[in-house]
This record gives structure tokens, C-alpha cells and sequence, in this order.
């Protein structure tokens, strides 16, 4: 067996995914160059990719790692081998000029188990529900299905892209990745609803049934007769009373997904420039993945430098309690990234 193979394999055992999102998986996201694999006895038993995805930060973009299908085989758990995996992942990240690494546990109870490799819960979001008879749909807009008009899919994307872009911190998909979101969409029975005037699109709607509910996992509207236009349509097509809709919260009440820093000196850096009046005492241990994140650094005016000044208290921080510190006054987003 191909090394493909073996951790396709690996992740049906591991996983409950349908076969199609599977195959859809392997054939166009799935790469050896983004794999990390651990073998025991000539056989892969555990691995992870690390798909590259850009973002918005600080008032630029910058590189990050989305570590995606990591898993162990049942027979090699409890050994340590996905701290090791995660340790690997996090070094080639760091020399391959990774700045943030991001994932979505599969489980709650694995937002503690990654904790302990650095990170954080990091992306906020909010569950609203709401009715059909509190929705003020607009007469303005046209809403339609175009899951499946794929001579629409380049101005879907652009529309999507031109939101997400507008989002100080945010992360953003490569035109072939919104290719793989509508793949996996139509394999959902999911719903792209868009709504247009005079031919141009003010909004998008990306719905899925989810245990017996319709909910809108990213909601675009240019105004609220956009999103009520949305919703009504969405209770329409699936027959329903209710709509359930992700909206990003700074109350950190649910998270997605969790962050990592992976190079400390370079998100300090962005940070200084945006906020350039900014002091920060910091003193960062416990990186065993990248010793170079730990040490002291002072952020003061205007400059940071790895100092310890005698006569300043600094905060002690692990690398996790440095990537929410970092990241917490910026409400980071992500969605649809085939979790």
C-alpha cells in the first residue's frame, strides 16, 4: 500500500465519515508533501496533514497550518505518539515559515487533550435561532438555490472571498478550496442559497440539516432584508419553522477551533504595528516543539526585544496561554473548512 493509502485507511477506521467525503478528501485535499506520519511495525498507525490556508492579521495576511485528520490507531493509543506527531508537525511548520497552526477537535473533551501541545480555544462563535414568523424577507432580492450552477462558482467564490477579506482576523480559502467546501456541500444534501438584485449577489447562505435541524454554517448578507431574505428562503426549501445560524461572538461561549502560535517573534511583530503604543512583559516557557519561542520578550515602545529587565514583572505564559493572550482581543474566525 502507497503511503496515501495506508493513512486513508487509517483515517476510516479512526473516523465515521461518509465513504463519499472520504474519497472527496484523499482525492482533493490529501497530499504526501502535507502528511506526518508515525510507523510502527511497517504500517502508518498514526498521522495528520497540515493544509496551508492564509489570514487575516493585524492589517496583513499571514501563513497558517490547518493540522487536519489526526488520529491513532485504536491498537497504539495511550503510547504518546500524537503529542510526538503534533511536536514533528509544529518543527516543520516553524521551518517551513508557518507563523499559526489551527484545528477543530473532533470531540470536546480533546480541547484539553491539545492544550497540551500549545493550544488554545481561539475561534468564538455564537448559535442563533430564529423563526420564520420573526423573518422580514425583502421583495427587493431574489433568492435562489445555485448549489449546483457551477457557471456561477467563480463569482460565488469572489463574493465569499470579498467578505472574509473584510474580517480583521480571519481565515481565508484559496479559490481550490471553495471548490472542495461545494464538493463536500452537495455530498452534505446541503444548500447554497443566494441572494441577488439586479443580477448581482448581496448575500449567501450555506445550509445543512444537522440532526433533524437546518443550520446556516456561514450566513453573507450585505444588510438584515439580506439575512431575513436568507433564512426565509432556507426554512422554505427545507420545509421547516426554524432556522439555526452561526454568527462569530467575541463572548467565547462556543468555540470552532483552537490556535496555536508557532512563531512567536514574528505574530509579536504584526501586533506591534497595529498596536504600537503597546507594553507587554512576557516570559514564555514549556515550547518544547520550537525552543525558540521561549525566553523574555519586551514589547515597549514601539519595538520588541528579547531582554529581561531586572526591574519589570514579567508574565509568566506556556505557549497556549500566549496564543489566547495574543489572539483573544482579535475574535479570530473560521468556517466552512470541512469539519
Amino acid at each position: 500500500m502507497t503511503t496515501k493509502e495506508e493513512v486513508k485507511a487509517l483515517w476510516k477506521l479512526c473516523f465515521k465519515d461518509s465513504d463519499e467525503f472520504v474519497d472527496l478528501y484523499f482525492e482533493q485535499r490529501y497530499k504526501d508533501e502535507i502528511n506526518v506520519a508515525i510507523q510502527r511495525e511497517g504500517k502508518v498507525v498514526s498521522a495528520l496533514q497540515m493544509i496551508p490556508y492564509p489570514m487575516t492579521f493585524g492589517g496583513m495576511t499571514i501563513e497558517t497550518s490547518y493540522v487536519s485528520g489526526a488520529c491513532t490507531h485504536p491498537d497504539y493509543r495511550k503510547q504518546g505518539l500524537m503529542h510526538q506527531l503534533l511536536n514533528e508537525a509544529h518543527r516543520r511548520m516553524y521551518e517551513e515559515g508557518v507563523w499559526l497552526s489551527m484545528l477543530i477537535p473532533a470531540e470536546k473533551s480533546l480541547f484539553n487533550y491539545y492544550a497540551r501541545s500549545g493550544y488554545a480555544p481561539s475561534f468564538g462563535y455564537a448559535r442563533q435561532t430564529v423563526g420564520v414568523g420573526e423573518l422580514r424577507p425583502s421583495l427587493l432580492f431574489s433568492v435562489v438555490d445555485e448549489t449546483d450552477n457551477r457557471a456561477f462558482l467563480y463569482e460565488h467564490y469572489r463574493y465569499l472571498s470579498t467578505c472574509l477579506q473584510q474580517c480583521p482576523c480571519c481565515v481565508q480559502h484559496p479559490r481550490e478550496d471553495f471548490l472542495i467546501v461545494m464538493n463536500d456541500l452537495r455530498l452534505s444534501k446541503g444548500k447554497l442559497l443566494v441572494a441577488r438584485r439586479n443580477g448581482l449577489i448581496h448575500g449567501m447562505a450555506f445550509c445543512v440539516e444537522e440532526q433533524g435541524k437546518v443550520v446556516v454554517k456561514e450566513l453573507l448578507a450585505d444588510n438584515l432584508a439580506v439575512r431575513d431574505s436568507l433564512l426565509h428562503k432556507a426554512a422554505e426549501v427545507f420545509q421547516v419553522e426554524k432556522v439555526e445560524y452561526m454568527i462569530p461572538s467575541s463572548m467565547n461561549s462556543l468555540y470552532l477551533g483552537m490556535a496555536r502560535v508557532i512563531n512567536v517573534e514574528k505574530m509579536l511583530a504584526v501586533v506591534l504595528r497595529k498596536y504600537p503604543e503597546a507594553q507587554m512583559y512576557v516570559h514564555i516557557t514549556g515550547d518544547e516543539a520550537i525552543p525558540e519561542n521561549n525566553g523574555y520578550f519586551t514589547i515597549t515602545q514601539g519595538n520588541c526585544i528579547r531582554e529581561h529587565l531586572t526591574d519589570k514583572v514579567y508574565q509568566e505564559c506556556s505557549i497556549s496561554d500566549f496564543t489566547r493572550l495574543l489572539l483573544h482581543i482579535e475574535h479570530p474566525y473560521m468556517s466552512l473548512m470541512l469539519n
